[in-house]
């Protein structure tokens, strides 16, 4: 996880290259490291609180993860919608 946060950033500024959005790709890559490490942390700490192999861990885990996945897809698309609206 550690070296991700490392590598992230490294591989979103290659991508960003490719698309000439140098800084944006980086940012974006340190986001996902960072992002990824913060609910590794989150994960570990509800599976040691309930147990690895309970069903409230699991549940507790699909929750969590759908929620994040809402918001996230969420935000995502309100960005571009915004940015189609802004390029017309």
């Amino acid at each position: 996880m550690l070296a991700l946060i490392v590598i992230a950033p490294i591989l979103g500024a290659l991508c960003g290259l490719i698309v000439r959005k140098v800084r944006l790709g980086a940012l974006a890559g340190l986001a996902i490291g960072i992002g990824n490490f913060a609910m590794w942390h989150v994960y570990n700490a509800i599976t040691n609180s309930l147990g690895l192999d309970t069903v409230k861990n699991l549940v507790v885990n699909i929750a969590m993860f759908v929620c994040l996945g809402v918001l996230v897809g969420s935000c995502v698309a309100w960005y571009m919608i915004r940015k189609q609206e802004t390029a017309k």
